[in-house]
C-alpha cells in the first residue's frame, strides 16, 4: 500500500456550511469558502474520537502563547496555509501504512503476534473468548470484513484512547477503559451571534502553553509526545515498565498508545468499506496485536476528561455509566470544583474557557460529554449529550450554581421517591424484589429534561426570579411524577396489581410531592405560586 499520511491527505469527515459532506486533511479545517462546520463520521464515538484527534494536533503543533493569543484566533482564525505550516514538523508520526513508524502502531511490525479480523478494532465486537463460546448474540461476527484507510486510521485511534480492558496483557487507555469526555462547543444561537466553524468547536478546547498539564515538560523529543516513534515501552510482568507522568510530555495525554498493534497492508482488497461504505482499493482486512503494551500508571489527568476523588483522596476518571449522561451531571461536568474526598473535578478544558477567556463572558456555549459504558471487556452502551453552557460575570454565577444546584438536587430525590414508590404499588412490602428499576429515574429524567433546561435559560438571563424560577421546577416536577406513577403503576394493564396497595403508593408519593421536605430541598420556605 502507498503512504497515506494523516497530515496530507483528505481523510477527516465533515460537514460544510452548506450541508454538503466532504473529507479534507487536518490543515483544511479553516477554508474560508463553505467552511467545515461539524464532524460526520460514519460512528457517534468516532465523531468523538477525531474532535480529540483536531484538538491534540492544535494543542501539540498550534498551541496559543497566552489567553490573549487564544481570543486573537478564536475571533480572525488562522488560514490553511498557516496551519499547514505549522503541521509539518510533525508529518513524519501520521504515516499509516509507511515501512518504518505508523501513525498508533506498534515501531515493530510483531511477526510473531497473531493476525486478528479489523473488525475487532471496533471496541463493541465481540472479543475472542466470545466468539470461541458462540456467544455473539447481539453484535454478530462478520459484519465488518475490510475498513478504508480513514475508517481504519479512525478505528485506530478510538480504540487506543478508550481501549477497555482486553485478556491479559491488553492494556487499557490512560483515562481507563471508556472514559468519560467533555468538550466545549460553540452555540450558533448565543447572544453574540458568532458565526460558528468546526475550527471554533475545536478551539475552545485547546488551552494556552502555559496552562500546567500533568507530564514531564522535560521530555521533548518527538518520541516522548508519540510513543509510536520509538521503542514500546512494554510492560510484561516482572521486567516490564509502568508509565507515569515523570516518564512522558504532557501532550502524550493526546496520544496515549495501550495497545501494541500493527496494520496488515499487503495484499489489500478493493469493494465497500464495512463502516463507512465507500468504495476503496485498499481495505484493511486484518492486523497484527501483542500484549504488554503501555501501562500508564501514576496521576494522570487527561485535559478533555473529568475526574472524582475517592475517599483516598486518589484522583480517577469519570466513566460513563447505566442511565445516561442528563442534566442531574450538568453541574459536575460545567461548574462545580471540590478536591475533597468524593468530590469532582471538571475537565481541563471547561475551567480553563470558564476562567480565563473574557472574550466569551455573557455567551453561551455547549457541552458535548461522551463516552463508552464498560463492563471490563464488554462495551454495554454509547453515551453522549450536548448541553448548555453559560458564561456569566462572576458577581452572578455563585447565586446561579445554587439555584441550579437546588433543582437538581430536587429533581433526584423525586426520581428516587419515584422509584421507590412504584415499587412499593408492585410489590407487597418485605418481598425480595430482583431486577433493575434504573428505568424508572431514566424515564423521569427524560420527561423533565426539557423544562429543566427552558427554566435554566431563563435563570441565566439578565434579570432572573430564581424563587419564581424554582416554584415552577417544583409543579414539573410534581406532575412529571404523578403522570409516571399512573402510568407505570396504576396502569389497568398492569395484570398483578393491587388496588389497595396502588392507593397507598400514590398516597405516599402525593405527600411527599407536596410535602415540606421538597419544599425544603428547593429552598423555598413560605414561597407560593402567584396565580
Amino acid at each position: 500500500m502507498d503512504s497515506f499520511n494523516l497530515l496530507h491527505e483528505p481523510w477527516l469527515p465533515i460537514r460544510r456550511r452548506s450541508g454538503r459532506t466532504d473529507y479534507v486533511a487536518p490543515w483544511q479545517l479553516t477554508e474560508p469558502d463553505d467552511p467545515p462546520v461539524a464532524l460526520a463520521a460514519p460512528r457517534a464515538d468516532f465523531n468523538g474520537a477525531l474532535a480529540q484527534f483536531w484538538i491534540g494536533l492544535l494543542q501539540t503543533a498550534f498551541a496559543p502563547t497566552s489567553s490573549e493569543h487564544w481570543e486573537e484566533l478564536f475571533e480572525a482564525p488562522p488560514g490553511p496555509d498557516r496551519l499547514r505550516e505549522a503541521f509539518a514538523p510533525y508529518a513524519s508520526a501520521f504515516e499509516l501504512t509507511a515501512d518504518g513508524p505508523r501513525f498508533m502502531q506498534d515501531i515493530n511490525s510483531l511477526p510473531d503476534a497473531p493476525e486478528v479480523e479489523i473488525a475487532s478494532l471496533l471496541i463493541e465486537m465481540p472479543g475472542g473468548n466470545t466468539l470461541k463460546n458462540n456467544a455473539d448474540h447481539f453484535v454478530k461476527r462478520g459484519g465488518v470484513t475490510g475498513l478504508c484507510p480513514s475508517c481504519a486510521a479512525s478505528a485506530l485511534f478510538t480504540l487506543q484512547i478508550n481501549a477497555p480492558s482486553g485478556g491479559v496483557g491488553h492494556r487499557t487507555g490512560l483515562r481507563g477503559g471508556g472514559p468519560l469526555t467533555t468538550l466545549l462547543l460553540a452555540d450558533p444561537n448565543s447572544p453574540g451571534g458568532l458565526d460558528t466553524t468546526l475550527w471554533h468547536d475545536l478551539w475552545l478546547n485547546v488551552l494556552p502553553s502555559g496552562e500546567r498539564l500533568t507530564g514531564n515538560v522535560g521530555k521533548a523529543d518527538q518520541a516522548d509526545i508519540f510513543p509510536w516513534l520509538g521503542e514500546t515501552r512494554t510492560s510484561e510482568k516482572g521486567s516490564g515498565w509502568e508509565t507515569t507522568p515523570e516518564d512522558t510530555h504532557p501532550h502524550q495525554m493526546y496520544w496515549s498508545m495501550p495497545r501494541r498493534i500493527r496494520l496488515q497492508t499487503t495484499d489489500l482488497e478493493s469493494g465497500a468499506c464495512g463502516v463507512c461504505g465507500r468504495a476503496s482499493e485498499e481495505l484493511i482486512t486484518t492486523y497484527r496485536t501483542k500484549n504488554y503494551g503501555v501501562n500508564y500508571f501514576g496521576a494522570w489527568q487527561h485535559p478533555l476528561s473529568p475526574y472524582y476523588v475517592d475517599t483516598n483522596g486518589q484522583i480517577l476518571p469519570l466513566h460513563a455509566q447505566p442511565g445516561g449522561i442528563s442534566y442531574r451531571h450538568w453541574l459536575t461536568l460545567g461548574y462545580l470544583e471540590d478536591s475533597g474526598p468524593g468530590g469532582t473535578l471538571r475537565a481541563q478544558n471547561v475551567k480553563t474557557c470558564l476562567r480565563e477567556n473574557r472574550l466569551l463572558t455573557g455567551e453561551q456555549l455547549r457541552l458535548w460529554s461522551f463516552g463508552y459504558d464498560m463492563a471490563n471487556m464488554k462495551a454495554r452502551c454509547w453515551y453522549e449529550a450536548v448541553m448548555p453552557l453559560y458564561l456569566l460575570p462572576a458577581n452572578r454565577q455563585q447565586a446561579f450554581i445554587a439555584d441550579v444546584d437546588c433543582m437538581v438536587a430536587a429533581g433526584n430525590k423525586v426520581a428516587q421517591t419515584l422509584r421507590m414508590c412504584i415499587r412499593d404499588a408492585w410489590f407487597d412490602a418485605g418481598s425480595e424484589v430482583r431486577g433493575d428499576m434504573s428505568f424508572i429515574p431514566e424515564m423521569f429524567y427524560e420527561r423533565t429534561e426539557s423544562d429543566f433546561y427552558r427554566l435554566l435559560q431563563s435563570l441565566a438571563g439578565e434579570d432572573p426570579a430564581g424563587v419564581e424560577l424554582r416554584l415552577r421546577w417544583l409543579k414539573v416536577i410534581q406532575k412529571a411524577a404523578l403522570a409516571i406513577f399512573d402510568a407505570q403503576a396504576a396502569s389497568d394493564s398492569f395484570s398483578y396489581g393491587n388496588p389497595k396497595r396502588v392507593a397507598v403508593a400514590h398516597a405516599r408519593l402525593n405527600r411527599y410531592l407536596n410535602g415540606k421536605s421538597l419544599r425544603e430541598e428547593l429552598n423555598l420556605g413560605d414561597a407560593r405560586e402567584v396565580a
